[in-house]
């Protein structure tokens, strides 16, 4: 029985045309790429802006209050001990000395902004001093709401220590300083005129001081608008950099895909000149390495492709003139044989020889077609070859008793030196032995006196060699580079398909065919097929032992 190829697995599945709905150019996903990482790369630097500046900020607004409040707090030193307890001083004196003093100091530093007020601690009401209407409308403005925002929170009450408070979403950052002469400072320059000593000589006096100007105070603070603005113009370029950014990279991303999108057309449009059968190679320069490379590739398969198109038609061609032949002859004598063409019995059977002579050849013919086509689905995997563990030795016992009649029938011997006993090989029985059979069948054709058989290892014991050599004219010099050719013929070659279905069969089983001239004479042809390994030969011949 022959193996037949399943009809199914024969038959290509047609390729599906990609449905979605959705095709994103390549330049598409690139620009992509770039958009994400100039936004991360904008998100990162303003978290960075963000966290550097706030720290900045602190630190700026901290020494600015620094340095007010220092001034301040010598003025305020300054005035209270100027202040005479046993006289009587009202609160309209008090403030007009206290305006007077700041509006005419020099002390004071320019680095915050200074308020002057008072409070009822009773029932929360503030009367602003400093600054005045006289003196600017909207910095009084600004600091009535900050000191409202000041007592609303209860900042008066924590003196000389930066506290912050919103003010229309802009932080501000104050201190409260107190007349109190426990709050003067500690630290005085003995050459200055106004350092005296913190706490008068008179505990009676100084807390009669204190009490003067307990519902004094004075406000230092520094408005950290123009920082949140400068912070804000950084993050606004920041923006506009990155806008820019993301309009140079979709110019970036055109430039640079479209030679890649023009390859990727280039080889498609090949793709499918190869579908047609149009197998001319693919010319000019592609920039990109990997569709350079691709576009060789391309280039090899449609080379091939064109190879096997031209093997293809060459084999049809000669397939059925091979075919045709034996047919005409068979149609010719079987028309004889019913017209009465032939009167003798003797060319009446002479004719039946001959139809059954091109029988048998035709079916020969037929079944090397179908071996070598098996071979073919075989190398492209569409079809297993069957293989088991043989004994090399029973295949030349079996090919040596398949051949003995054709040699008897042509007065012709058979020489065995078989050096081989216990050597396996992998493959396919029924294969191998059709592989020794035809070239056996092509040496008697060419031989005068003898074929001889010799079986043996190579020299590394790795494979099994089939040497099968004639007596013969040798291989001809001119036949010698289309040996192995499909349909390519000797003088006497019957149809051309047996050793090239002997080198299909050899290959596919891990192995090869060589063929030379002996410096006797005659031609010599190598079968080399791998032997398995030596853990298999044992297992193979415990089985052998046991049966």
């Amino acid at each position: 029985m022959t193996d037949k190829p399943d009809k199914a697995r024969l038959k290509p599945k047609k390729p599906s045309r990609n449905k979605s709905a959705i095709r994103i150019p390549i330049s598409l996903h690139f620009y992509a790429v770039e958009i994400v990482i100039i936004i991360l790369a904008v998100f990162i630097i303003n978290i960075y802006i963000q966290s550097s500046f706030k720290d900045y900020i602190d630190i700026q607004c901290n020494n600015r209050l620094d340095k007010a409040v220092e001034s301040t707090m010598s003025l305020t030193h300054t005035f209270t001990l100027q202040i005479d307890s046993s006289e009587e001083n009202t609160d309209d004196i008090i403030r007009a000395y206290l305006l007077n003093s700041i509006a005419t100091s020099d002390n004071l530093s320019n680095q915050a902004n200074i308020a002057l007020y008072t409070l009822d601690k009773n029932t929360g009401k503030f009367t602003v001093l400093w600054p005045n209407a006289y003196y600017s409308v909207s910095y009084t403005n600004t600091s009535i709401r900050v000191i409202s925002k000041v007592i609303e929170e209860g900042g008066y009450e924590s003196l000389n220590k930066t506290q912050t408070l919103d003010l229309d979403g802009n932080l501000v950052y104050y201190r409260t300083v107190g007349f109190n002469s426990k709050y003067a400072p500690k630290d005085t320059d003995p050459n200055d005129p106004f350092s005296n000593d913190v706490v008068t000589s008179d505990p009676e006096t100084q807390a009669d001081i204190d009490e003067l100007f307990s519902n004094y105070y004075l406000c230092v603070y520094v408005n950290s608008a123009s920082y949140s603005s400068f912070m804000a113009t950084n993050s606004l370029a920041l923006v506009q950099s990155a806008l820019l950014a993301i309009i140079i990279a979709g110019v970036f991303s055109i430039v640079m895909t479209y030679p890649l999108i023009f390859s990727t057309q280039r080889l498609s449009r090949f793709a499918k000149r190869i579908a047609k059968s149009d197998f001319k190679p693919l010319k000019g320069h592609i920039v990109s390495k990997e569709l350079s490379e691709l576009g060789d590739v391309m280039n090899q398969m449609a080379y091939k492709l064109e190879e096997a198109d031209i093997e293809q038609k060459t084999f049809f061609q000669n397939a059925s003139h091979e075919l045709r032949t034996p047919l005409m002859s068979i149609q010719g004598y079987a028309e004889g044989l019913k017209y009465g063409v032939f009167e003798s019995d003797d060319d009446r059977n002479n004719a039946i020889d001959v139809i059954i002579d091109e029988t048998g050849r035709l079916s020969g013919l037929v079944e090397n077609l179908l071996s070598i086509s098996k071979m073919d689905m075989s190398k492209s995997g569409n079809y297993e070859v069957k293989k088991q563990t043989i004994n090399a030795r029973k295949i030349c016992d079996t090919i040596i008793d398949r051949v003995r009649g054709n040699f008897i029938h042509e007065d012709k011997a058979i020489i065995n030196d078989i050096k081989i006993k216990n050597a396996y090989i992998y493959g396919n029985e029924n294969d191998l032995i059709r592989c020794l059979e035809n070239i056996f069948s092509n040496c008697l054709r060419y031989c005068k006196t003898a074929v001889t058989l010799r079986c043996y290892k190579d020299k590394n014991e790795d494979s099994v060699v089939f040497e099968i050599s004639d007596d013969g004219p040798g291989i001809a010099p001119e036949v010698a580079d289309h040996l192995f050719e499909r349909f390519s013929k000797g003088s006497d070659g019957k149809h051309g398909i047996g050793l090239a279905l002997a080198l299909a069969i050899a290959e596919e089983h891990g192995g090869t065919v060589k063929a030379h001239n002996k410096e006797t004479g005659g031609a010599c042809f190598e079968i080399i097929i791998p032997c398995v390994k030596r853990r298999d030969q044992l297992t193979k011949l415990n089985n052998d032992s046991t049966t």
